[in-house]
């Protein structure tokens, strides 16, 4: 009996305390709420392709500055060509890539899609065109049997440089890219590599620069290059005349590029990561003429990627406005009004 009502006493002692705590919590107005108690769970870094060429990183400046003030996901860029990235993208170290070129990659595209290895999202830049074979219009001016990829034979002295060993010079893709190898396999089916020497940049700008070095002068240039960019717009080249690939025939077996695909890949584990950026990214639509438009004002005002894509975002609201939800657009004008006053 004595137990029994020592056990009755102690309970009503902790009912009383209980009581005093509860109490407590609701005087000091700290009550959590279920919101307080969810811990946050930092949001993962999105990784992004920094391909070496100037409208992949135009692109990857503006989507990391949505994606970073928009939604609120750190970003960062691996700087690298064509394989590397490719390869990381791959293996999951990188998950978005702006510009996928078709059909240059699409020996190492379509295996990968048909195994899920990456998903496309969206595309840029489809007003496009490619060549193996450019030469400043001028050229062909003054030399009018000059029309098609095998009257380069006769025209060896033409285009023959110190460096050469008595070929005609063709200044080709840049060292890394995919169509370096198809420009290379294209010599082949067509049996000039033994009248034409292949030069091979380091990168695009050394690339813009022999040909607009040699445009200055009017001095003959043949070449490799593509739009849009804003030296092809503003120079006046001639695509010397190829057979267009019929059926899955590809370039590198003897024919014209056709108008490329561009393509944004991004690696399945994004999905699952980060779908409100997967639904921006499909939505994304980043068109030739506004890439040259971009590249024009980066190169007239000497603005580096980052500002370039400010200068993107204020005068084409438009345009990206409708590729996020009004919520993300208003976020990310708060931050870019923040940018320009800096």
């Amino acid at each position: 009996m004595i137990g029994k009502l020592k056990r009755a006493r102690w309970f009503a002692v902790l009912g009383g305390l209980l009581v005093s705590l509860l109490v407590a919590i609701g005087c000091s107005g700290d009550t959590p709420t279920p919101a307080a108690m969810e811990k946050e769970v930092p949001k993962e870094t999105i990784v992004f392709a920094d391909l070496n060429w100037d409208s992949a990183q135009i692109q990857n400046a503006i989507a990391r500055f949505i994606v970073d003030n928009g939604y609120g996901y750190p970003t960062d860029a691996i700087f690298g060509a064509t394989v590397p990235l490719w390869e990381g993208l791959i293996k999951g170290d990188i998950q978005v890539t702006m510009e996928i070129w078709l059909p240059n990659q699409n020996a190492v595209w379509e295996p990968a899609l048909a195994k899920g290895e990456v998903i496309p999202v969206g595309k840029s830049l489809d007003d496009n065109w490619q060549s193996a074979f450019v030469v400043p219009t001028y050229v062909v001016e003054a030399n009018p049997d000059l029309k098609t990829v095998q009257d380069i034979r006769n025209y060896v002295d033409l285009f023959k440089t110190a460096e050469s060993g008595g070929k005609a010079n063709l200044v080709t893709c840049v060292a890394g890219w995919a169509c370096e190898g198809v420009n290379a396999d294209k010599l082949k089916a067509y049996g000039l590599d033994d009248v034409i020497n292949l030069q091979v940049p380091g990168g695009a700008a050394a690339l813009f620069a022999s040909l607009e070095g040699a445009y200055a002068k009017k001095e003959p240039w043949l070449g490799y290059m593509w739009g849009p960019t804003k030296t092809a717009a503003e120079l006046d080249l001639t695509i010397l005349k190829e057979d267009e690939c019929i059926g899955d025939a590809g370039p590198g077996t003897g024919c014209a590029y056709p108008t490329a695909k561009v393509r944004i890949a991004i690696h399945p584990s994004l999905i699952g990561r980060a779908p409100e950026v997967v639904e921006f990214l499909r939505n994304w639509d980043y068109t030739a003429a506004v890439d040259v438009a971009a590249a024009g004002y980066m190169a007239d005002s000497g603005a580096d990627f980052a500002d370039t894509a400010l200068w993107f975002l204020e005068n084409q609201e438009t345009a990206w406005t409708q590729w996020v939800p009004a919520d993300v657009a208003e976020k990310v004008k708060a931050a870019l009004k923040a940018a320009m006053a800096q």
